[in-house]
């Protein structure tokens, strides 16, 4: 398929998974068995067109999630396939049990997409009295769903822990835990990911303005010492092995890999600036109007961004969007703050704002990633 009309496919499957999920919010009060079937397609979309690419849509398709799947089709058991594999064992597993219902890759491309989506909705679900649930899930459509046809393993961690912090925040702690333990059953480096949501947990605590800037200068020094701390996880297997050579990579200058950016790179700039208006345009429009946002998910966002620009500007790599995506991900939890400072008391106030606010992601996506491919999805193809 071309670019216009792989956009026309994306476009038409982000509008229904917004439709239904729009639905099922009007019918929570009201109609909950009717709320959830609807909630069930909401989800089932996005991940059927996941499941039905080709393994050329997504760079890591064939390199990982392919590769898993034949082991899981040829392993007589869990215990063999654990030792073909070296993938984390919650992708293991789920390609192994994936692989009872189908010998056909697409299966475990579904069931990898859906154990990304439901995490997501559950967020959204948690957070409609704060602004409607299909703008939670559009902001994921635009800013994550295609970058979550590559890298697999890592979004299903992120949104993972998205919904632990949330658990976390409302103190149950038992499903806090359970979805830790399935986000680092999918990547190790979510042990970071945890460590930033702690972070911003306990800066969110601090009332004194001071008590927070020594805790954000304490986050800048560690910043400096990033070499070291990386180093002593790497030594302690806090991070996957695989880390040990692009660490290694990222921070001498003097190696050139592919997430190496020699001189100035207008395709990084222009993700640069979005990512940081993504952040910043939400947070201060919301202070303007008096309207703060969510404290923790604010500081979990700059918390990310910071990460992000200064492995890009000290390291010239973007290698560092692989652990500040745990961060990253709050952003569709963020940028639906934004009708906040609209008003939004007539239905043109309502659609002006949503249509801004919906342009404002859609120009990234479409430049970013149609345009730029930056996830190799930007040409789509099905598999059959």
């Amino acid at each position: 398929m071309s670019i216009w009309e792989s956009t026309v496919l994306y476009l038409i499957v982000f509008m229904l998974t917004c439709l239904f999920t729009y639905r099922a919010d009007k019918r929570f009060d009201t109609n909950k068995r009717t709320a959830v079937f609807l909630s069930v397609i909401a989800v089932l979309i996005p991940s059927v067109l996941a499941g039905v690419r080709d393994d050329t849509v997504g760079k890591d398709v064939l390199e990982y999630a392919v590769r898993t799947f034949n082991y899981a089709n040829s392993a007589a058991s869990f215990s063999q396939m654990r030792q073909l594999s070296i993938e984390p064992v919650g992708y293991q597993l789920t390609a192994y049990i994936t692989s009872f219902f189908s010998n056909n890759a697409g299966a475990f491309l579904f069931s990898s997409q859906l154990l990304v989506v439901t995490p997501v909705y559950i967020s959204a679900y948690k957070c409609r009295d704060k602004y409607p649930m299909w703008l939670t899930m559009c902001s994921y459509m635009f800013l994550f769903y295609n970058f979550s046809l590559n890298i697999m393993k890592q979004s299903i961690s992120a949104a993972f822990m998205m919904l632990c912090c949330l658990f976390i925040k409302e103190k149950k702690y038992g499903k806090a835990g359970v979805c830790f333990a399935i986000a680092l059953s999918f990547h190790n480096s979510s042990v970071i990911g945890l460590m930033f949501i702690i972070f911003a947990l306990i800066v969110t605590a601090r009332k004194e303005t001071s008590n927070k800037v020594v805790l954000i200068v304490g986050f800048f020094v560690a910043l400096v010492f990033l070499k070291e701390i990386s180093s002593f996880m790497l030594e302690r297997s806090l991070l996957p092995e695989k880390y040990t050579r692009n660490i290694n990579a990222v921070f001498d200058m003097n190696t050139n890999v592919y997430l190496r950016i020699n001189g100035f790179n207008f395709h990084v700039f222009f993700d640069w600036i979005f990512r940081v208006l993504l952040v910043l345009v939400p947070v201060c429009l919301s202070y303007k109007v008096d309207k703060d946002v969510d404290e923790t998910v604010k500081y979990i966002n700059m918390i990310g961004l910071i990460f992000y620009t200064y492995v890009l500007f000290a390291f010239k790599t973007v290698y560092g969007n692989r652990i500040s995506v745990f961060c990253d991900i709050f952003q569709i939890l963020l940028v639906p703050e934004l009708i906040k400072v609209f008003r939004r008391k007539k239905i043109w106030d309502r659609v002006s704002s949503n249509a801004v606010i919906i342009s404002f992601m859609g120009i990234y996506w479409f430049v970013w990633v149609m345009i730029y491919g930056a996830s190799a999805s930007n040409y789509f193809k099905f598999r059959f």
